[in-house]
């Protein structure tokens, strides 16, 4: 008799489980009256979201204090509340923007620098590819992402005290998370992702374009971050076996020994999704691809985002470029003298660099 009546607790509590994620994924999926609504300028009121929360800092407020905007001044016109984008600013964008690439090869970097410039938004792994389907709208999309920008400015990675990263993504000074009249640009930072994505079914990945593009109606442009590939694989290896440490490891002049099963590990994955952001560049021939190199980004901020402006048509003002070129990092972070190399290892490296002409820089390990 008990175990009849502990069987049907069970399946009672299944079934309750089953609802709850159901009502879940409902509350979250695209539908055509969620489009509708934020097409309508008498409902702007109705989040496509759940709302900001108000704990987190005074970001989250309603209204935004001057302090707290972290504007250059821009005038009256700034964005000062997070709101539904109104269809005449969905109507002016006039670029779309992905990112391919590896983990932790300065995506993020990039990105903060693009949603400081006034019109331009850019979401921080907001994944948006994975939102596309066959009934998704535009408005939608653009207000999911600019939804992702202002959170991440008002209490997520790109605020003063964020520590995820072990350094802050905010920017003094700069438009993140904000916007001023107007949207030009508008994407998603997730280069990682998005060659996996490719790797995992190219063709699927090749649908998704051609579906997002049948949706926005616009350019879409790359950028392909590019760091030191051993730096790169390094940092990974420290990612992966000894994330606690990290911040200690990248402070100590001492290199640390670590299995070489690991490190192999992570010299195959590096060239597996390299591999695929080039495969991905392939899919899209109509459309540029912008590759930023960490250490041109470092040496040269000002040209380099000159150059990324450019790309993008949009204007690169004086106020905004000398604001953010000097909070670009003041020196490349060579992980690769944190761990210990075999020489074979190094040797694999160099032979795969030398496969691909934007990688021949990096052949000398202490390039």
């Amino acid at each position: 008799m008990k175990r009849t009546a502990l069987l049907i607790l069970l399946i009672i509590l299944l079934v309750i489980g089953a609802v709850i994620v159901y009502i879940r994924r409902f509350e979250v999926s695209d539908t055509a009256w969620m489009g509708t609504q934020l097409l309508s300028s008498s409902r702007t009121s109705v989040p496509f979201v759940p709302p900001l929360p108000t704990h987190q800092n005074e970001l989250a407020t309603d209204e935004l204090s001057t302090e707290s905007t972290k504007t250059i001044d821009f005038g009256n016109h700034t964005q000062r509340k997070y709101q539904p984008l109104p269809s005449s600013v969905i109507d002016r964008i006039k670029v779309f923007v992905l990112f391919v690439g590896h983990a932790r090869s300065g995506h993020s970097i990039v990105g903060s620098i693009l949603d400081g410039h006034p019109h331009i938004v850019i979401a921080d792994e907001s994944n948006i590819l994975k939102k596309v389907s066959p009934t998704t709208s535009k408005p939608y999309l653009y207000n999911r992402l600019w939804h992702n920008s202002y959170w991440q400015a008002s209490g997520g990675l790109r605020t003063t005290d964020s520590t995820k990263k072990g350094y802050s993504l905010a920017l003094d000074g700069t438009c993140q998370g904000l916007y001023r009249s107007y949207i030009e640009v508008i994407g998603d930072k997730k280069g990682d992702m998005n060659s996996k994505l490719f790797a995992y079914n190219s063709k699927r990945f090749e649908n998704t374009i051609k579906k997002l593009r049948s949706i926005i109606n616009v350019p879409i442009k790359l950028f392909h971050v590019i760091r030191n590939p051993y730096d790169n694989i390094a940092t990974s290896v420290l990612y992966e076996r000894f994330k606690p440490q990290i911040a200690a490891i990248k402070r100590s002049n001492k290199s640390i020994t670590v299995n070489p099963n690991i490190v192999d590990s992570q010299i195959k994955a590096y060239f597996y999704k390299y591999r695929a952001a080039e495969g991905v560049k392939q899919v899209m021939p109509d459309h540029e691809t912008m590759e930023v190199h960490g250490k041109d980004l470092i040496s040269d901020p000002k040209a380099v985002i000159s150059d990324m402006c450019k790309y993008l048509e949009v204007h690169c003002s004086d106020d905004y470029l000398n604001v953010v070129s000097k909070q670009v990092f003041g020196g490349e972070s060579k992980t690769r003298y944190k761990i210990k190399w075999e020489d074979y290892q190094v040797l694999k490296v160099k032979e795969h660099l030398s496969e691909f002409d934007n990688l021949k820089r990096y052949i000398d390990f202490d390039s």
